[in-house]
């Protein structure tokens, strides 16, 4: 068997996963060729490389450094070209970096001449400089930026630690766009962020990181559909980033695409388990699958591997609220956002003290959120909702969920919570005069849902059915649209044996017609002047 026809037949068993197999006829014929001193050099290297690949496969790297090593260190060395001489360095460079040997892998890779190396090895060898703190990191960054323009991860780096000026100043520029734009998101700042972030990526044009983040600015902007498209792009350029990938999982649980919520999340889990962002996309893939036990351990499990993961918090917090534990809510939400606020942080501090009776706190964070996005409409309608549970704030909240809507017809939250508000004060006529004037721009499954209740509240029974099948048709799992069909069907067409349950239906409705997004509305203490 010649050497090609058995390193072709080693690559073969190591394609169909049989390792070890691979590793026993490279033990038996390829290694003790490798060491033949009568072998060609370039023959014995070849099939020296094979011997290696297959103690890769059964993870055998400390073998395969010591075979390389040996091997290379011999007489061998003075007959190889120069090219070969790289890529033994490469060799041992890939297992110093599975071994985690970021020292000794910068150190093989330094070995290859400046003009020679590729723009893997140049990633590799910033990569292990800022492992091991290594002060030439932002150098070999920089010089990534300037062979491969599109390297995001270079731009955070440098971003971060701040790296010197390419030739033309492009770097430069880039970098402390990418600065800018990242203050401003933490800020709160998204529409100048989602500007900046514009600017930049018309000069980086196939930057992933880049649209990515454009995404996350339009989401917590609650523009869902631009933050989709964005986010779907960002995959499209890079399908193996991670960047932002938890807020987009949240964006897919606020769309109710449990589908895409799985899929995101599996292949984020197949790329890298030790990320916290595919866990937290299984989360909220459980969450919104019922699955709420499931999602808690999930969750957690996101939330050690990343310990400073806001995003996790946030998962977590949002499925603690699903399952009715506010209090145990409003814990994680607040450590959301103390380790990095954002307007889903807020809103979820928000919603659970307002879930547990805390509506002083609620409104503090409502205000704050307010002050920092003051032309945000969702910013203002929770100020609404808060001052919706106190008797003495109802006409002040109408006020503003109104301006709300105004700003943003699209304003779900204000919509649902002024809806709420007439209801509560019994002034049906008004509710669906609402909800009719916004539904075109608002048309979702709970949207006509809602409306469809409001409609049975105010005996509109016909209508009311036929927007049930509308919510229905948008989102056949919707619970609370099968009941409400029901019980209108039941109302319209009464049969003999539930006349009794029919006439105590027109009686008393059922109280989950007026819970609408803020919830029964229990009276507070809480005057407009001590919140105000």
């Amino acid at each position: 068997m010649t050497s090609q026809v058995l390193i072709d037949e080693i690559q073969q068993l190591l394609d169909s996963d049989l390792g070890d197999s691979a590793l026993q006829l490279a033990e038996l014929e390829c290694r003790p060729r490798a060491f033949d001193k009568l072998v060609p050099a370039a023959e014995r290297l070849a099939l020296l490389r094979a011997y290696c690949r297959s103690l890769h496969a059964v993870k055998q790297h400390r073998t395969a450094l010591r075979a390389i090593t040996e091997f290379i260190s011999g007489p061998v060395r003075g007959q190889l070209a120069a090219e070969d001489l790289e890529e033994v360095a490469r060799d041992i460079s890939d297992v110093r970096w599975t071994l985690g040997e970021h020292d000794m892998c910068l150190a093989q890779l330094r070995q290859i001449p400046r003009a020679h190396r590729t723009v893997r090895d140049v990633a590799r060898m910033a990569r292990s400089a800022a492992a091991v703190q290594s002060g030439e990191a932002a150098e070999l960054y920089a010089e990534l930026l300037r062979r491969q323009p599109n390297a995001g991860e270079a731009l955070v780096f440098l971003s971060a630690h701040g790296g010197p000026r390419a030739a033309d100043g492009s770097s430069y520029h880039d970098v402390a766009s990418l600065t800018a734009a990242r203050g401003m998101m933490q800020r709160l700042e998204y529409r100048k962020a989602a500007a900046e972030l514009q600017r930049l990526a018309r000069r980086q044009r196939a930057n992933a990181q880049v649209v990515a983040l454009q995404a996350t600015c339009h989401y917590m902007l609650d523009e869902r559909r631009k933050a989709h498209l964005l986010y779907e792009r960002a995959r499209a350029l890079d399908a193996a980033l991670v960047q932002e990938m938890g807020a987009y999982s949240g964006l897919l649980m606020q769309l109710g695409d449990t589908y895409a919520a799985y899929g995101l999340g599996s292949e984020l889990l197949k790329a890298d388990q030790t990320r916290p962002e595919g866990w937290i996309a299984m989360a909220r893939y459980l969450q919104m699958s019922g699955q709420t036990q499931e999602a808690l351990a999930i969750a957690w499990k996101a939330q050690a591997l990343a310990p400073g993961c806001a995003e996790a918090y946030c998962a977590e917090g949002s499925i603690q609220l699903a399952g009715g534990s506010a209090e145990e809510a409003a814990e994680v939400f607040l450590k959301a956002h103390a380790l990095a606020r954002s307007a889903q942080t807020y809103r979820g501090v928000v919603e659970a003290h307002v879930r547990c009776g805390r509506y002083k706190e609620a409104f503090v964070h409502a205000k704050e959120l307010a002050e920092l996005m003051p032309a945000h409409a969702a910013a203002l309608a929770m100020v609404g909702v808060v001052l919706s549970h106190s008797a003495e704030g109802h006409d002040k909240a109408a006020r503003l969920l109104q301006a709300a809507l105004d700003a943003d017809p699209r304003c779900t939250e204000a919509l649902a919570a002024l809806a709420s508000l007439h209801v509560a004060s019994q002034q049906l006529d008004a509710a669906v005069a609402l909800l009719e004037r916004y539904l075109p721009d608002n048309e979702t499954d709970d949207m006509y849902t809602r409306y469809a209740d409001v409609l049975t509240l105010a005996n509109e029974l016909p209508k009311a059915a036929v927007n049930y099948t509308v919510a229905l048709e948008l989102n056949p799992a919707n619970e609370r649209a099968k009941i409400g069909f029901d019980r209108v069907d039941r109302l319209m067409h009464p049969s003999a044996d539930d006349d009794d349950d029919v006439a105590e239906d027109a009686e008393q409705p059922d109280d989950d017609v007026a819970d609408q997004r803020t919830g029964e509305f229990e009276r507070s203490d809480m005057s407009d002047d001590e919140m105000l």
